[in-house]
């Protein structure tokens, strides 16, 4: 086989792989695929999974990250609550779930995010975007840029709404999303809403999650029906110092869905507690620097966090403190030359860099013999 048949043999290959990681897992004839997950929101930990990377239809869970967007443009200054937005001709086309938005129309972002949050309405959600982004196209490009850098490497965005099959996601990569909303305190109070008004009181929004109304603590976020999937629902609640974020998807019956929700949640907030590691009890040393105008620098913790830990393992948790032996300079402050490992009963299960105080030059030629002269002094 010659060498261009041979790169053709392997870009089809490479293409149909792709193509493959791409396309929605099918749902049987004996129903949704059913997928769930429960992650600690706070820390992004990944605590129980039932087929969890299953790429499915997003379907409403899209409209995660069209929040998510919209929270950062407000970070920003580009967006406020008070923001008035004019609906555009591609707005008032879109089809299910809406508020009925008419071609000119103006409406408030705070408005708008009500629609989405409580009423998962798809001409609110495109509005939003065109908001952002100018045009929904533009808008969906920021959608699938934003999910590469969370690591959702198994989410694509076709449209800002979740209304093309094209749009898919797993349940480990909705429990990400919804985990980084919840780092907005503010919008909790859209995500738990039951019912409200929008337009002047002309379209009425009640919400499907009734975990609003059941479960203490919640604090989010979302539930469907979707025809490919069945019954969803995204929840957050926060308890004791932790945020447990579960996702459900493929729930047969409408109900059972919350009533599995909060099992799920309550099995979360039972067994797992939030660790909080003291610096007080980590003595870094000085480390040993090559080639540098310095011959060691001072070390410190810069990034101490709490992690979360079986309840039964608080008392097992132990620390090694470990200095990486080839450091040679330059060396910046901050450059990590170590690590602070927690583990239990062996495995590691949290770690902390050790970085630099200071600045450490490469030596030069001066240094060089200076050293050298002193060294044959004290000979």
């Amino acid at each position: 086989m010659s060498a261009a048949s041979k790169f053709l043999s392997v870009l089809i290959s490479a293409i149909l792989f792709a193509a493959c990681l791409s396309v929605p897992v099918k749902c049987e004839s004996s129903g949704p695929v059913y997928s769930y997950v429960l992650m600690e929101g706070s820390t992004s930990t990944l605590l129980y999974s039932e087929n969890g990377s299953a790429v499915l239809p997003a379907h409403h869970a899209a409209k995660l990250m069209t929040l998510l967007l919209v929270c950062e443009a407000m970070d920003g200054g580009l967006l406020t609550l008070d923001t008035v937005l004019k609906t555009s001709a591609h707005a008032n086309s879109m089809q299910g779930a809406q508020i009925w938005l008419s071609v000119g129309e103006t409406v408030p972002v705070s408005e708008l995010i009500s629609a989405i949050t409580v009423g998962n309405a798809n001409d609110a959600c495109v509005l939003l975007a065109e908001g952002v982004a100018g045009s929904e196209e533009k808008f969906v490009e920021k959608m699938n840029a934003r999910a590469r850098d969370l690591g959702m490497m198994n989410t694509f965005y076709a449209d800002c709404t979740g209304i093309s099959p094209e749009t898919v996601t797993t349940a480990c990569d909705c429990a990400v999303l919804a985990s980084k909303l919840t780092g907005y305190i503010w919008l909790r109070e859209y995500l738990t809403t039951w019912t409200t008004s929008v337009r002047g009181g002309k379209t009425q929004l009640a919400s499907t999650n009734r975990l609003i109304l059941s479960y203490d603590g919640i604090i989010g976020t979302k539930a469907y029906y979707s025809e490919a999937l069945g019954n969803c629902v995204i929840a957050s609640a926060e308890r004791d110092g932790l945020i447990m974020v579960v996702v459900i998807f493929g729930e047969k019956d409408e109900f059972q869905r919350f009533t599995t929700a909060k099992e799920k949640l309550n099995a979360g907030f039972g067994a797992y507690m939030m660790y909080k590691p003291r610096t007080s009890d980590i003595y870094t040393e000085p480390v040993r620097v090559k080639k540098g105008e310095m011959s060691e620098v001072e070390t410190s913790l810069n990034a101490l966090k709490s992690f979360v830990i079986r309840k039964s393992q608080a008392d097992s948790v132990k620390t090694a403190v470990e200095y990486y032996s080839d450091i040679k300079a330059p060396i910046e402050p901050g450059d990590e030359v170590g690590r602070v490992i927690y583990t239990v009963d062996g495995e590691e299960i949290y770690s902390c860099p050790i970085a630099a105080s200071k600045r450490v030059r490469r030596i030069n030629i001066f240094i060089a013999v200076k050293r050298t002269l002193k060294s044959l002094v004290l000979m």
